[in-house]
């Protein structure tokens, strides 16, 4: 790996990490919101109208923010039924394959995100709820996210490396060995 490219690797990894960070310090703070709003409630005390609002907006923004580093660390949900049935060369391409497909579905989605947040942003968009939010500002983690997991699959496929964690091991059961 050329020298050059190093800076920009680890803001590229400080980034990553640091979404996968604010998704799990968001989660924390939804859940105390939730225990709050619900204390309240039961003390017989009226609670804010924006624990509501902000908590559907941690329920878009926590798993955008943490699923391009679920794709790093291999995290995701799979079922390997078909592929574990599969001769292994068969499974390889076919995971091959998947991944490919992983890319293009999410630049797809990062491209159609980052169009909308621009929309948004200069149509001047609000969110109307307990407060006016603008949606640009909302919608803006769509490309950042789809854009840094198409990269990741991509750096599975470059790497030839299979997107799946613990289950399929190294050795002679991974797909892309």
């Amino acid at each position: 790996m050329p020298a050059k490219l190093t800076p920009l690797i680890k803001l590229y990894d400080a980034i990553l990490y640091g979404m996968a960070w604010v998704a799990g310090i968001l989660m924390v703070a939804m859940m105390a919101m939730i225990v709050v709003d619900v204390a309240l409630r039961n003390l017989g005390f009226q609670s804010s109208a924006h624990f509501f609002t902000f908590t559907e907006y941690f329920l878009l923004i926590i798993p955008l923010l943490g699923a391009p580093w679920l794709v790093r660390e291999k995290g995701h949900i799979y079922i390997e039924i078909l592929t574990a049935a599969l001769p292994e060369r068969v499974r390889r391409a076919l995971i091959k394959l998947i991944v490919i497909g992983c890319v293009a579905v999410a630049v797809v989605l990062a491209w159609y995100g980052g169009a909308i947040t621009l929309q948004d942003y200069l149509g001047n968009e609000k969110d109307v709820r307990s407060l006016d939010m603008p949606r640009w500002m909302l919608t803006a983690s769509m490309p950042l996210s789809f854009g840094m997991m198409a990269l990741e699959f991509l750096r599975l496929l470059v790497r030839g490396e299979s997107p799946y964690g613990a289950g399929l091991v190294q050795g002679s059961s991974d797909p892309a060995a």
